[in-house]
């Protein structure tokens, strides 16, 4: 740091000494064409050494000409002395030196300035970029809690009392024939639905978060959604996983899965698409994860704007790409009239320490 900063400053200080000695050097060999107007050149020194090296650089490019032109141009030729007219010439050309010279410096204070204040404005946008990125992997994360908190309040609560109530209404069916029949079709109707009501609170509570991400693993988990996503859907879903992928952190999962959800849930609504494809993979460090359709794919802007920082978080893909910087990852989209792929890699945070 030290040795830049010297070389910055000799830098500054030679250019001043060169280029008075460029003046120098182009007026004595034209001393017929510079004969009465020789200052010119020498200024041009001063105004460069101001321009490159600031105020001091340019105040040494000064001297060094006053030195120079006084000694080889102004009579006595080869000395220092100065007749009073010349010292009016010299004292008019020091003066025009100097507030070149001031001008270039308060210049290049005010462009200093302008660099400052603009890096100052960079480090803020990071820092409140970082506490953004910080911000939304929380929210997520709290997301997360407050899925699994729901779904195991459906579980032990509402699923639960449809439990007891389609008992209850078992017991009444044993004893049926001997309600009127209009009772007996109401009782049967009433068991119907508290069976389907079972499934739906059921469904919906492992949509939320399905046990089987926490007791098994991913892989099963995924099966377990993909197939209930073709059979609701209606979409021919294809997953590609090794059956040896493994356990991974519990973040890493629930990110993956909530990845597959939503992009399962983009193609059912936006895409028309017959078929979609879940590929899995892990590498050495990484973890890869592709979706594809053969859908209508999607608008240019479209991809633009939720790849954009300034997108809302947790709509669509916007939230995808929040939960692939919380871990680090890289989030690519392709998409045309064939269809759409969004390809992510993870890299786990023990994995990438």
């Amino acid at each position: 740091m030290v040795k830049s900063h010297l070389r910055s400053v000799l830098s500054r200080y030679a250019a001043a000494v060169l280029s008075v000695l460029a003046a120098l050097l182009i007026t004595l060999e034209a001393k017929t064409l510079f004969s009465t107007t020789f200052y010119g050149l020498f200024l041009c020194a001063v105004m460069f050494s101001a321009w490159y090296g600031g105020l001091l650089p340019g105040l040494a490019a000064t001297v060094l000409s006053v030195l120079a032109f006084d000694y080889y141009f102004i009579p006595p030729i080869r000395s220092l002395n100065l007749t009073s007219a010349e010292l009016v010439h010299l004292i008019v050309f020091v003066s025009v030196a100097l507030f070149i010279t001031y001008l270039n410096s308060k210049r290049a204070h005010a462009e200093e300035a302008l660099r400052k204040s603009r890096d100052d404005l960079e480090a803020q946008v990071q820092e409140r970029t970082t506490k953004l990125h910080q911000l939304s992997g929380r929210l997520l994360h709290l997301q997360d809690e407050e899925r699994r908190r729901i779904a195991r309040e459906l579980h032990e609560t509402i699923a639960q009392s449809l439990v007891v109530l389609k008992m209850d209404l078992s017991v009444l069916a044993k004893s049926k024939q001997s309600l009127p029949i209009p009772a007996q079709e109401a009782l049967q109707e009433a068991t119907a639905l508290a069976q389907e009501c079972m499934r739906e609170a059921r469904t919906l509570s492992y949509l939320l978060h399905p046990p089987l991400l926490d007791e098994v693993g991913l892989s099963a988990a995924l099966r377990w959604y993909v197939d209930g996503f073709a059979r609701r859907s209606g979409i021919e879903t294809e997953l590609q996983m090794p059956s040896d992928i493994g356990r991974l952190s519990q973040e890493v999962e629930t990110t993956v899965f909530r990845i597959v959800q939503e992009c399962l849930t983009n193609i059912h609504r936006h895409s028309a698409s017959a078929t979609a494809k879940v590929r899995i993979a892990r590498l050495a460090t990484d973890v890869v994860l592709e979706v594809q359709d053969d859908g209508c794919g999607m608008p240019e802007t479209a991809i633009v704007s939720t790849m954009n920082l300034g997108a809302t978080l947790g709509v669509g893909i916007a939230g995808i790409r929040e939960r692939v910087q919380e871990l680090g990852g890289h989030l690519e989209i392709k998409s045309h009239n064939g269809g759409t792929t969004i390809k992510v890699v993870l890299r786990p945070r023990e994995e990438a320490a």
